[in-house]
């Protein structure tokens, strides 16, 4: 079978002159003069992104999710840090301690990148 294969892809190149294995000779395009390419039009413009605007809102809703999450923690993990003892369930006092330090990390990690990030921006 793959002698068939073998005489046939042979018969086909001789028909067409074996023009479909020949490297396409490039063609000069834009740029300077003598056809090469100019790079001094390229460079980064963030007013090319179509509705870069979306993005920006989309960044600035989700941070202003994250820390309402912190912040509702923080609150829940202070009302049972505070209420625990009273009802003498101190494990829920225990609970809502840990979820006062959780809280204020994640609040800790979501405002500092923003806050690290504008700082070397404005220098």
């Amino acid at each position: 079978m793959l002698q068939h294969v073998g005489a046939w892809l042979a018969a086909k190149l001789a028909t067409y002159g074996g023009t479909y294995l020949l490297a396409p000779t490039p063609t000069p395009s834009g740029g300077g003069g003598d056809g090469t390419f100019d790079w001094n039009k390229i460079k980064p413009d963030p007013t090319a992104v179509p509705k870069s605007d979306l993005f920006y809102t989309l960044i600035n809703g989700a941070l202003f999710l994250g820390v309402a999450a912190a912040v509702t923690g923080l609150a829940g993990g202070a009302i049972a840090f505070g209420i625990g003892p009273i009802f003498g369930a101190h494990i829920v006092s225990d609970r809502g301690k840990s979820m006062m330090w959780k809280a204020s990390l994640v609040a800790i990690i979501i405002g500092s990148p923003v806050a690290i990030i504008s700082f070397f921006m404005k220098q």
